[in-house]
């Protein structure tokens, strides 16, 4: 029998979720993401979990939410667990160094950037 957890074309997922935070689209891309880790095998959960973070903390951004570092950090630790061996091309650890920078760049300003740094999913 099989998981009907791997019929989502995840790939096309990360280029979809890619396409709609370059047009402005966080929380789309983060429901995206967030559907896709239902769909995902257990073995990749936690790094669509981790993607659906870092997404949402560009939400929690433009919201001026002090809970975008937790969230961003939090998407961070989820990833770096698949650094050794990234799937569907995915650039983990340029997306880890970009949520770990963004993250140092907040810090404790009173009011975050109008326009943060858009992380890229996979390498150019």
């Amino acid at each position: 029998m099989t998981d009907s957890r791997q019929r989502l074309d995840l790939g096309a997922t990360v280029t979809e979720a890619q396409r709609l935070l370059d047009h402005g689209s966080p929380e789309e891309a983060t429901a995206l993401l967030a559907g896709a880790a239902a769909s995902a095998p257990n073995s990749e959960l936690e790094l669509w979990q981790g993607l659906a973070l870092l997404t949402e903390g560009l939400t929690q951004i433009a919201r001026n939410d002090a809970a975008a570092p937790t969230t961003l950090r939090r998407g961070a630790e989820l990833l770096d667990a698949h650094e050794a061996s990234p799937p569907h091309a995915l650039d983990i650890g340029g997306l880890v160094g970009w949520a770990r920078h963004l993250v140092a760049e907040l810090g404790d300003a009173p009011a975050y950037p109008d326009a943060p740094p858009i992380p890229r999913f996979r390498l150019p």
